[in-house]
């Protein structure tokens, strides 16, 4: 396949418009469509939506990931021998889309962006979803690499082991006091909970160790730092990882906060999923992940 064609079909996918990847070429507007027609019609299939934003097929799907792979290959390689691809182009990076849960991208993860400071033919496009859900994107095409709790590698990747997370459940003490009976019993059913997302399945996890199983109020808020603020807040109780805990909630001298003895700490296992094709630059991602891995709490 025509690694222009290639190309041309993942920006599409990444920019979202055939205009916007044209210009990120530096090709016309109709150079840039006949480059996604040609290899659609070397593959037999429409790969992409002709819709705002473009959106692969599901033949387009399954040729996403082949296609960044040899597109990135084939970046190394120019950079390795000094090749640029525009007369007077600063020599080519090359790309590498991750997808980091959110809570390691707020903690661990920032070591390995203090070594990315330092690296000049690296571009970085990082992707935060839920360390349940991140080898999906890495199995349709839309990142290179992953930190996974899915130990089993996606077809054509590597997993490596990282290290456990380990979450505690916190809570306010005025919250907890306000849904207690006369005779201290904390009914659970009407205590709010915080939640990252509609993906996010560690306090439902906590409630069934309960044996709760109706529905509290449930706040969502995307956010690590909002996250953590809500719990501390009395918004609703929350699982908050051991390395992000406030001073004082360990040891039990917080002045409002406290561990919920009852449901316990969840421990998390991470994985490291990428490519299995060697390149110098996921190499040295890789060892990157794993000295930061090293230090996880």
């Amino acid at each position: 396949m025509n690694t222009d064609h290639l190309r041309a079909f993942v920006v599409a996918v990444d920019e979202g418009t055939f205009d916007a990847g044209a210009a990120l070429l530096q090709v016309s507007g109709s150079a840039f469509s006949q480059r996604i027609k040609a290899l659609e019609r070397e593959v037999g299939h429409v790969l992409v939506t002709r819709t705002i934003p473009v959106l692969p097929t599901e033949s387009g799907a399954e040729l996403l990931r082949i296609a960044r792979q040899t597109i990135t290959l084939e970046d190394e390689a120019r950079r390795s021998l000094g090749f640029h691809r525009f007369p007077g182009q600063a020599a080519p990076t090359v790309t590498l889309a991750v997808a980091v849960n959110a809570d390691s991208l707020a903690s661990w993860f920032i070591r390995v962006l203090q070594e990315a400071a330092t690296w000049d033919d690296v571009e970085l496009h990082f992707y935060a979803e839920d360390q349940e859900h991140t080898h999906e994107l890495l199995r349709n095409g839309t990142v290179a690499a992953a930190v996974s709790e899915n130990p089993s590698p996606v077809s054509g990747c590597r997993a490596t082991a990282l290290g456990t997370m380990r979450y505690w459940p916190v809570a306010s003490t005025e919250l907890l006091d306000r849904h207690r009976s006369a005779d201290g019993v904390i009914d659970w059913e009407r205590v709010p909970l915080v939640e990252y997302g509609i993906r996010d399945s560690l306090q439902r996890g906590g409630l069934r160790r309960l044996g709760v199983s109706g529905t509290p109020t449930t706040h969502m808020v995307p956010s690590v730092e909002a996250y953590n603020a809500a719990v501390g807040f009395g918004l609703g109780w929350g699982m908050i990882p051991e390395g992000m805990m406030p001073a004082g909630v360990m040891e039990g001298t917080h002045p409002d906060l406290t561990i919920l003895e009852p449901i316990g700490p969840q421990e998390t296992t991470l994985y490291w999923q990428h490519w299995s094709s060697t390149i110098a630059v996921m190499d040295r991602l890789t060892q990157a992940v794993r000295r930061a891995a090293a230090r996880m709490r």
